[in-house]
């Protein structure tokens, strides 16, 4: 079974405050086990006031928790994948359809899992950005169908649950993060970390 674990960064607002970039970032890990460890292993090379941080989040870590999160997921058995959003490029009809373009974007990702040839069994863990019961339930449909018809997936499941239940949540987040700041400010050094690891970087418009 490969695990896929979701996250993003930025938001899809289209106001002056609104960031100009929408980022979604996978991590992909054949068992969860692998993400568990890699908090584990930050946690133990951190003061005592930081070890008691129920979850790490890239917006809320210093320079030192970004460095040693990403430097682990990229020595571990894991692949990176994301796909960028030029929100400029994006058509006015489609600004108030945040639902609608998440999906999409997500969808995208979904087909490049077609990479894992042989995999037929899928669990995808997405953050809790869907709030609303109806539309994470039309969330799952797309990404199932997207799923099923490229990667002739037989058992696919998604969850949605908060990223202090799941390691490869937040290691997710920190892959968005740093991909953000690579293209919002224009900074590379987190990125240049995880450019080995990355199975996948697409930039879309629309």
């Amino acid at each position: 079974m490969l695990y896929v674990y979701i996250d993003e960064s930025g938001d899809l607002g289209f106001t002056e405050k609104s960031s100009r970039y929408y980022v979604i970032a996978t991590a992909e890990v054949p068992n969860p086990l692998i993400a568990e460890r890699i908090i584990k292993k930050v946690r133990k090379r951190l003061g005592k006031k930081e070890k008691s941080i129920p979850e790490f989040k890239f917006s809320r870590s210093d320079e030192k928790i970004r460095n040693l999160v990403l430097k682990e997921a990229v020595e571990a058995e894991m692949n990176l994948s994301t796909i960028v959003l030029e929100k400029g490029m994006v058509y006015q009809r489609l600004r108030g359809k945040k639902d609608i373009l998440h999906n999409y974007l997500t969808g995208f990702l979904a087909e490049s899992l077609s990479y894992y040839e042989d995999e037929r069994d899928f669990r995808i863990i997405v953050d809790k950005f869907i709030m609303r019961k109806e539309k994470r339930d039309e969330f799952n449909v797309y990404l199932h169908k997207r799923l099923q018809n490229f990667c002739k997936a037989k058992n696919f499941e998604v969850i949605h649950e908060s990223s202090e239940q799941h390691a490869g949540l937040q290691i997710a987040d920190f892959v968005a993060g740093a991909v953000f700041q690579k293209y919002e400010r224009q900074k590379e050094g987190y990125y240049s970390i995880i450019r080995p690891k990355m199975r996948l970087e697409l930039r879309k418009w629309f």
